[in-house]
This record gives structure tokens, sequence and C-alpha cells, in this order.
């Protein structure tokens, strides 16, 4: 299994009850895609993940947010589940549910064409950075500062994963 071919799907928070269930972040608007998963990889790193048959998953509502609880092979007893903890938990995306039409993973964007709706060039998406109220788009542009583009419908227009492009309607100073 090659480390480039796993996406992180959630974070082990914790151990929960008593029969080796971990609580898991998870790292998708949908959190039903954990509960599908037959394997996943749990590790710091995918570099550092190995491979762990999952046993059983649910969802649980808390104020939080949801959050899945899963049972990792191996893991029958709250000590055995806390070993996971603070890990990293990926899947490999062709074990993921197929997305629906104008979903994407944030990993596919790195490397787009930014360019504005009158087709002027921007630059190329280098990063995404995670913010609580929206991700932010960190585009590189060759001779200039990099631009931070919020990811709200506002600022962009589409994503087209097929031509690799994104189109942006920037407000006045968000290029400058």
């Amino acid at each position: 299994m090659q480390a480039a071919d796993l996406l992180l799907v959630g974070r082990v928070a914790r151990a929960h009850g008593l029969r080796g269930e971990c609580k898991v972040i998870p790292e998708s608007d949908d959190p039903l895609r954990l509960l599908d998963l037959d394997r996943v990889w749990v590790g710091p790193t995918p570099d550092g993940a190995s491979a762990v048959t999952v046993d059983a998953a649910r969802l649980q509502h808390t104020r939080q947010g949801v959050r899945a609880l899963v049972r990792l092979a191996g893991a029958r007893t709250s000590e055995e589940a806390a070993g996971y903890a603070k890990l990293n938990m990926y899947a490999r995306k062709q074990d993921l549910p197929p997305l629906a039409p104008g979903e994407f993973f944030l990993h596919d964007l790195p490397g787009m064409t930014v360019t504005t709706a009158g087709g002027d060039v921007v630059g190329a998406v280098r990063e995404v950075w995670e913010m609580p109220s929206s991700n932010i788009y960190v585009v590189e542009r060759p001779g200039q500062a990099d631009a931070l583009i919020p990811a709200v419908p506002e600022f962009v227009r589409t994503v087209d994963l097929e031509n690799r492009s994104l189109v942006v309607v920037p407000i006045e100073g968000l290029l400058d």
C-alpha cells in the first residue's frame, strides 16, 4: 500500500465505552462514509499507518457534532482501544463511496489553475487551509504574494476536477 493512496477520513479522539470502541472525529462533511469501510489504516501519518479491519461502526450525535464510534479488530476493551487515541484514520479512495456531483476531495485541489470569471489567470492552488468557518485556498501567484481565497460560493464559482480548474469571483482587494 502506497501512503499516497490513503486519504485522511478521521482522527481517533479516545476510547469509548468498555467494549473497545474508538471515538473518531470524521474528516468529511458526510460522516456516513465511515460506516461502510471494512478496513482502515491507523497511524500518525500515512507512511506510519497500519491496516486494521473494522469490526463495527456507528454514528453518535453529540453537542460537538457527529462522531463515529468504531471498533477495530483486536480492540475488545477500552484499554486496547485507548492505544489508538490521537492517531489518524485513513482509507483508500477506492474504498470510499462515490462522491455526489459537485463534491470533491480537498487533496484534489492543489495544482488546479485558478482563473477569474472574466478569464484572467490568478495562479494555482498550492494548498488548502482547513479553518473553522470555511476553508481557505492558498493560491500561488508567480512574482506576487500568495492569494488567500475563502472557499465560499460568493468567491468560488466552479471547481472543475476534469479540467483541473477553479473559477473565482474576487471582490475588490482580495487579489491585491
